[in-house]
């Protein structure tokens, strides 16, 4: 991503947490929005992180708004 976003740049994302509690293999796999952290490095900032105003019925509480802006 640091190739791809400008310093100054934003990286918009929407997770979607299926999995909530960790279980071997999938799909869906486990994810949390902190795993996002590790491989976008120190050249991101986290500036937005909030659950969507309006998601799916299915999607409804696993979903969420991440946005970082690179530095």
């Amino acid at each position: 991503m640091n190739k791809l976003v400008k310093p100054g740049g934003y990286l918009i994302t929407l997770v979607y947490m299926a999995m909530t509690e960790y279980k071997e293999g999938g799909p869906p796999y486990f994810l949390k929005t902190e795993h996002y952290d590790e491989p976008l490095g120190s050249g991101f900032v986290k500036v937005l992180d909030k659950v969507p105003e309006v998601s799916s019925p299915t999607h409804e509480g696993k979903e969420r708004l991440l946005i970082w802006k690179r530095v």
